[in-house]
């Protein structure tokens, strides 16, 4: 049957049923946004681009590329930042992570909740829960303007720290809207409550994979762990994981190098890391009914706002702690090398690998965002529940299909960065 373009995604793709006598015999998630080829475009540039480049791949999330890059060139150059530097590095990542999962929750996976095509419609059902959902959005964005100079594109972040330390009373003004933010928080937990949540089961034998932070819930850095309980040091990551392709997607797909599908994202940090949630957090998350290990996939709007309240708790403390006479800029010099970097972006793992020469030029960059990791399993899981489903109603079946490709998220834009391209012998056609 012809495709339809999928909606309420960040970019450009489409669901594809292959039937057999009104019978659906196979699942296609048919990317074909166009590849932006950033790694291309960074080689031969000066490593001091990456922010600003990188930053470009995707308007949502442009801290978690920043900030990998960031530490992958640090790598590079042995420098480490100090404490004062990286708790304002992971205020500005929790200002991210408040921004894009609000705008994921009400304005893209609500909706399938409530059979409404649309936030605009919630928003004529809701009006008060719809402004309170648009105020926690609007409070990630102010976090990032304050840190980032602005809240797309930010333009701050270097080698060694910021090119700019806000003010003490620029950082203490986000604490009114942060603690509003969190009771409106708890305020839209009470009504998601209330909904009904479809079966969307993850596989039994499915690999759990995020950062793990001995003292955080993982953000920034860490170790790359998988729920079988091996962890992994960000420069292993191309000995365990590998990507291929697909002809009917222009993003890649990845497994693990033994050919097992894993999972990253807001389920798997959950899964792998619940114990490094705030002690409010894990009382609020039981109540609400998830606990490790959570294997339905429509459950991830309540991880998200779980994750919310987590990082609006978390800034708070950062806040309450800032100096800005405390930080300073750590000292470098540019030296040739390779070097990783890994963070956890709202979707997921980010990992970045750059090759730099003596000149500060890069020779080579390879990024691997969350959603071509996710992308086998979000073929699994969608043929496991629309196989063999009776085409009676195609426009439900489409948005019943669509609804599991929206519990992941997913950024096609970021993972369509980079596409293989084949020569074609014209005589051997």
């Amino acid at each position: 049957m012809e495709a339809k373009p999928l909606t309420r995604v960040e970019g450009e793709g489409t669901l594809k049923l292959i039937l057999k006598d009104d019978l659906v015999q196979d699942v296609v998630l048919n990317i074909f946004e166009p590849p932006r080829f950033f790694e291309s475009i960074l080689k031969g540039k000066r490593f001091e681009v990456i922010p600003d480049i990188t930053a470009r791949i995707c308007g949502i999330c442009p801290v978690a590329y920043q900030m990998s890059g960031i530490q992958a060139v640090e790598s590079v150059f042995n420098v480490k930042v100090s404490k004062e530097v990286e708790d304002l590095r992971r205020l500005f990542y929790y200002g991210e992570w408040i921004h894009s999962h609000a705008i994921h929750v009400f304005f893209m996976h609500l909706p399938d909740f409530l059979g409404l095509s649309s936030f605009f419609e919630f928003l004529k059902l809701n009006p008060d829960l719809s402004k309170k959902a648009l105020f926690i959005k609007q409070t990630g964005r102010k976090i990032l303007e304050v840190i980032g100079g602005r809240d797309v594109h930010p333009v701050t972040v270097c080698v060694g720290g910021f090119t700019h330390f806000p003010k003490d009373e620029e950082i203490k003004s986000l604490i009114p809207s942060l603690e509003k933010s969190y009771d409106y928080s708890l305020e839209i937990l009470d009504f998601l409550s209330t909904l009904n949540f479809p079966q969307h089961l993850l596989p039994e034998d499915i690999l759990f994979v995020s950062l793990k932070e001995e003292d955080h819930y993982p953000i920034l850095k860490g170790k790359i762990y998988l729920s079988t309980g091996v962890g992994l040091d960000k420069d292993e990551f191309l000995k365990y994981f590998y990507e291929f392709e697909k002809p009917h997607s222009t993003a890649k797909y990845s497994k693990t190098k033994d050919g097992k599908t894993y999972i990253v994202g807001p389920i798997a940090r959950f899964n792998n890391s619940f114990d490094n949630l705030t002690e409010n957090s894990k009382k609020i998350a039981l109540k609400y009914g998830v606990k490790p290990v959570e294997r339905n996939m429509s459950k991830t709007i309540i991880v998200r706002v779980i994750e919310i309240l987590d990082s609006i708790e978390r800034s708070i403390e950062l806040i309450n702690l800032y100096q800005k006479n405390s930080l300073k800029n750590e000292k470098y010099e540019v030296s040739e090398g390779e070097g990783t970097g890994v963070s956890e972006a709202p979707r997921g793992i980010l990992w970045h690998y750059y090759k730099i020469n003596s000149n500060g030029l890069i020779e080579k960059a390879n990024i691997i965002p969350p959603t071509s990791q996710n992308q086998s399993v979000m073929e699994e899981l969608l043929r496991k529940n629309l196989t063999n489903k009776e085409l009676k109603d195609e426009s439900t079946l489409i948005s019943y299909g669509e609804s599991i490709v929206r519990d992941f998220d997913p950024c096609i834009s970021c993972a369509t960065h980079f596409l293989k391209i084949d020569k074609l012998n014209l005589d051997n056609r």
